[in-house]
């Protein structure tokens, strides 16, 4: 049985507001947050530090926090590294709520998508769309 207090928040796209329902959802379960992967820090904050403001819970540290707002793959190459998903370990926490980084599609190496993260961290997943005519389509899946 999978634990309903674990979640995983992912989107059609990047800017699509993960981070807002991500927010709300650690709040109103009263949950911890973690972003895996963290891109676009050149002013120094993510997601995390928001998520933080607005819910008042618990945030873990994010395995990758990198500088260049791109795809975590683009981003990670730019400081010498590369994503493995064996780098992936889920905080300990009894409720938890994961946030992805863009959508489902997005490349973390030359071989793996955000979609096989998911599946590596084995939680049910929120998809986050817009509501508008065709956004479920930008889930290519």
């Amino acid at each position: 049985m999978r634990d309903a207090r674990r979640f995983f928040v992912t989107g059609t796209d990047t800017n699509v507001g993960k981070t807002l329902v991500s927010a709300w959802l650690a709040l109103h379960l009263r949950a911890d947050y973690w972003k895996p992967i963290q891109c676009g820090l050149e002013d120094g904050a993510g997601d995390r530090e928001k998520v933080e403001r607005l819910s008042g819970r618990p945030t873990h540290p994010e395995r990758y926090r990198l500088a260049a707002a791109r795809s975590p793959h683009v981003a990670a190459a730019a400081e010498g590294l590369r994503i493995s998903l064996a780098d992936f370990v889920l905080p300990n926490a009894e409720s938890l709520v994961v946030e992805g980084a863009g959508g489902v599609l997005v490349p973390l190496n030359e071989r793996n998508v955000m979609i096989d993260l998911i599946a590596r961290l084995a939680l049910p997943s929120i998809v986050v769309a817009r509501g508008r005519v065709g956004g479920i389509n930008h889930l290519q899946w």
